[in-house]
């Protein structure tokens, strides 16, 4: 139902819509939507109850306190903000990645083993997340390298890059992509060392 339509342009109308369950008739959704008749485009401007993402509990566990930058990186790839979502996910592998690369042992043994202890002795000398990644990236179980890709070093250079040089659409191109491979990881470690 619309129950308001602001035209103090003619060109642009705002309507409030009001979205009703019709099964349990008690869910009620507010959306405000623009509608620009010159240039031939309607608009969502705004929503309450806002738009939620829900995550999966073994993620969300992973993740702990920074699983709300992980929905701001899906409400930001849902709204097209391909570099948004690039600054959430790039800030999430930036808190979790001595977790992370302090877990992956729980994933190795024998030789393998010891060639990744002494790269993380040697990348837990720095605190800059590429060099970390840069120090381990060669000494990964193959359990995290599916046909012999490397996503840890694929993950961070792709947002690096993302951030400093890419458009929001090329971004946007790679958000799936980079969400994708960061949940592997993190999930593919917590459910491998349990």
């Amino acid at each position: 139902a619309i129950v308001g339509l602001s035209t103090e342009n003619p060109n642009v109308a705002v309507a409030r819509l009001i979205y009703q369950c019709s099964f349990c008739t008690k869910y009620l959704r507010h959306f405000v939507i623009k509608f620009d008749f010159e240039n031939n485009f309607v608009m969502k401007v705004g929503q309450e109850p806002p738009w939620d993402v829900s995550l999966n509990p073994t993620l969300e566990g992973v993740l702990g306190t920074r699983a709300g930058y992980y929905k701001k990186a899906l409400i930001s790839e849902s709204q097209g903000y391909g570099i948004g979502a690039f600054a959430y996910y790039r800030r999430i592998v930036e808190e979790i990645i001595d977790d992370l690369l302090d877990d992956i042992p729980n994933l190795m043994a024998d030789e393998e083993l010891n060639e990744y202890l002494q790269a993380l002795e040697e990348a837990k000398q720095t605190h800059v997340t590429q060099k970390k990644i840069d120090l381990v990236k060669d000494k990964l179980p193959a359990i995290l390298r599916p046909s012999g890709r490397n996503p840890l070093g694929r993950l961070h250079s792709t947002l690096s890059a993302g951030l400093h040089g890419e458009t929001d659409e090329h971004c946007m191109e790679l958000a799936e992509a980079v969400r994708e491979t960061l949940v592997f990881l993190v999930t593919q470690i917590e459910t491998t060392k349990n």
